[in-house]
């Protein structure tokens, strides 16, 4: 069961945010007695300041305290801070619940952590223990109850962090945990940040089911539903449909029985929290219409080909006001002389800078030549201004239609005042029906009616006092008898028959593979072979303050490709397994004079490998070392741009664009000036001077190797440069780590 790792990373995520919000400088910790003080039910002030100083050495020009405190669902939170007498840089801030010290920072503006390239000088498992001993001193009970992991460690940052997972009768207790920074160099601690709960029970696994039950469970909860999928090239533009299985059922299944859990009911109904949860974001979307008049004057302006084609297209589009006689006429649309034109819009979906108009299927029968860009006309009416306080229908009625031929493309209403009778359902699912065969007649063939449409109305209340008043109906689209994700039609009318929104959306231009694909029992057995369950406890707290928890089983989500079987992405192509590159294992390293250098550059998160093979000996290509090196000096990714070389069989001052992949000694000099901020300096002319026989005063890149040079970035042999000659891959391993070595031991 593949969950530790996860679990770990899960709660580091829970915990980051709290930890990056400041910067720390290291704390003493004393070593931790026995700890006596009281459950947080019945915690007060000197008792939770007591839990603290036992374990924490508050620094003693830091003689200024203040505290405040909150309590939620009986347990009660300390927060403490301490400073200076009217400064509050350095200060100290301590949080704590119970016996559980959650929150420890220790800021001071005058540190800082980032900016310095630098190799850690503790070892990783250096950096665990230190991990160790201060979680087991901060939070004793903590003790055997954590498993620890490294989260990042980088070449651009002193800080390193390392999270923690909670582990009960050897099963990963979810929100439990937390995550600490360190300094990689002297191993002291920076901040750390907690989620613990202090006198919560678990059951024992003992009876809980075996995974191999729990497949056959999941299998009679979860429905494998095959799709089409499509996936739009953004560069040609060109439509791929892919089937793909995509599972119905994501929730938590009880280890014990088997079947959906009862978790979050449970937790509702006893009005419980989980108070250490995630914020959500409430996306608002929408297009706003532009109304934009522009007068011009065309004496003595010409057009170009292109110009005058549009201002030809343009002429030929339905104007506005023609677009209103007409949806006058249009028994949906329902417009009349109650409404005027508010604003319009025209566009075509050539046009990057517009909203995209929902794909429609007109010209369906012209795929043979190049299809003429379409145009779009969104119209916004609403009711004379003498009319709106007392309308009593629809106030506000946007609609788009294709500006050329006027096809009725989305409807949407609002603004209705009053209350509306009960739904009549068959009644409302004519109308909607209808509305697809006039609006949608060129591709309704291919979309079947959702069995939603035919629910009987819905009702709620005591008394059932409250009830349907309009309904949604849906049309989905199929091929080859399996359903097309995403084609669509949904036409929405109220209880007095009008319809208040038409929208569709239908791919064209798209070649659908056949429907010969894996049974879902097929695709389960594929699913099992590469996918594990999630096994662990989870639960919530209670009103009295007590921790329920719950021993559970979940899938992670999924996609599977239902041809080959394999997980896929949404779309249905292949994923590519992601790679921890700081833990491979090299076998071509082993005694060569770079192999430290390679190591701790892995380590550090600087790699030029993603398999057991280095390749110590090949030439480094020029975009690797390029990358390699910004990468290890400012944590960042280089800019593309041309590379220039001399030119073969011309002066030293004649360029060419690098066509050889593989990177020189004298373009490394050049990479390295721009990377570490002195590449206009090498760009001025005679001022330089190098120790180089080899290098000539009039190569243009005498600067950058000057720079190099006496940077200590690169150095000769026997008195000459040797520009010319490529670095192999363990050669820039050990170039790039000798930087770094000696210039963080110069500046320290």
């Amino acid at each position: 069961m593949k969950r530790s790792k996860a679990t770990i990373a899960k709660t580091a995520a829970l915990v980051m945010a709290a930890m990056m919000a400041s910067a720390a400088v290291p704390m003493s910790v004393y070593a931790v007695p026995n700890s006596t003080a009281s459950s947080s039910s019945d915690a007060d002030l000197q008792t939770a300041l007591t839990t603290v100083k036992k374990r924490i050495k508050v620094p003693d020009e830091l003689t200024e305290f203040e505290y405040d405190t909150s309590e939620s669902y009986k347990t009660k939170i300390y927060n403490f801070k301490w400073h200076k007498k009217n400064e509050y840089s350095p200060r100290l801030e301590v949080s704590v619940t119970g016996n559980i010290i959650t929150n420890y920072n220790y800021y001071d503006s005058s540190k800082n952590y980032y900016g310095n390239a630098s190799i850690a000088k503790l070892s990783n498992d250096q950096i665990i223990a230190k991990a160790k001993e201060y979680v087991y001193q901060l939070d004793p009970a903590f003790k055997d109850k954590v498993k620890f992991e490294m989260n990042y460690l980088s070449i651009n940052s002193d800080e390193v962090s390392v999270s923690f997972a909670r582990f009960e009768n050897n099963v990963p207790v979810e929100p439990n945990g937390g995550s600490l920074t360190i300094d990689k160099n002297t191993g002291e601690l920076i901040s750390f940040t907690a989620n613990w709960w202090e006198n919560a029970s678990f059951d024992s696994p003992k009876n809980a089911k075996t995974e191999k039950e729990i497949e056959e469970a999941y299998k009679s909860l979860c429905k494998l539903t095959p799709y089409y999928k499509i996936s739009t090239n953004w560069q040609t533009k060109e439509n791929t449909a892919r089937i793909v299985y995509e599972p119905d059922f994501n929730s938590e299944i009880d280890a014990f029985t088997g079947k959906k859990s009862t978790i979050w009911e449970d937790m509702n109904e006893a009005e419980g929290t989980r108070y250490y949860g995630g914020f959500y974001a409430n996306p608002a979307t929408g297009i706003e219409a532009v109304d934009e008049e522009t007068a011009l004057d065309d004496a003595g302006v010409s057009f170009t080909e292109s110009e005058l084609e549009k201002i030809e297209i343009d002429k030929s589009l339905i104007t506005p006001e023609k677009a209103f006689e007409q949806l006058k006429k249009d028994k949906f649309a329902a417009l009349t002389d109650d409404y005027e034109i508010k604003s319009y819009d025209i566009y075509s979906d050539e046009t990057n800078d517009r909203p995209v108009p929902l794909t429609t299927a007109e010209n369906s029968d012209s795929k043979e030549k190049e299809k003429e860009p379409d145009y779009y006309m969104s119209i916004n009416f609403s009711v004379k201004s003498k009319l709106k306080d007392t309308y009593e229908g629809y106030k506000n009625i946007n609609v788009q239609i294709n500006a050329k031929t006027g096809n009725v493309m989305y409807i949407s209403k609002y603004g209705k005042s009053g209350d509306l009778p009960k739904l009549d359902v068959p009644k409302t699912k004519a109308i909607a029906d209808s509305v697809s065969k006039t609006y949608a007649k060129d591709i309704i063939s291919g979309y079947k009616s959702d069995k939603s449409n035919s629910d009987p109305v819905e009702t709620w209340g005591k008394n059932n006092e409250y009830y349907e008043t309009a309904r949604t109906f849906i049309y989905n689209r199929y091929v080859n008898g399996i359903q097309v994700y995403g084609d669509w039609i949904h036409i929405t009318v109220d209880s007095e028959g009008t319809v208040t929104n038409y929208s569709f959306n239908h791919t064209e231009d798209v070649k659908f593979p056949s429907s010969d694909i894996l049974s879902t029992d097929e695709a389960f057995a594929k699913l099992y072979e590469q996918k594990d369950f999630n096994y662990y406890y989870d639960g919530w707290t209670a009103k009295d303050g007590k921790v329920k928890t719950y021993l559970l089983y979940q899938m992670d989500s999924f996609y599977i490709n239902a041809k080959t079987g394999k997980l896929c992405n949404w779309s249905g192509e292949d994923i590519k397994e992601s790679i921890d590159t700081t833990k491979i294992k090299y076998t071509d390293i082993k005694g060569i004079p770079q192999e430290k250098a390679i190591l701790e550059l892995q380590r550090h998160g600087a790699m030029l490998s993603e398999d057991k093979k280095f390749r110590p000996n090949d030439n480094i290509e020029y975009k690797e070392f390029e990358n390699l090196l910004y990468s290890a000096l400012n944590g960042e990714v280089a800019v593309d741009e041309e590379v220039l070389v001399p030119e073969e069989g011309s002066s030293e001052n004649s360029t060419k664009a690098n066509t050889s992949k593989y990177i020189t000694r004298e373009q490394a000099a050049v990479i390295f000036a721009k990377a570490s901020g002195f590449g206009s300096y090498a760009e001025l002319k005679g001022i330089y001077k190098t120790p180089f026989s080899d290098v000539k005063s009039s190569n243009e890149n005498i600067g950058a190797i000057a720079i190099a040079y006496a940077k200590g970035f690169l150095k000769g042999e026997n008195g000459k440069f040797g520009g010319e000659k490529n670095i192999t891959r363990a050669e820039a391993a050990q170039i790039i780590y000798d930087y770094i070595i000696n210039n963080q031991n110069t500046a320290k």
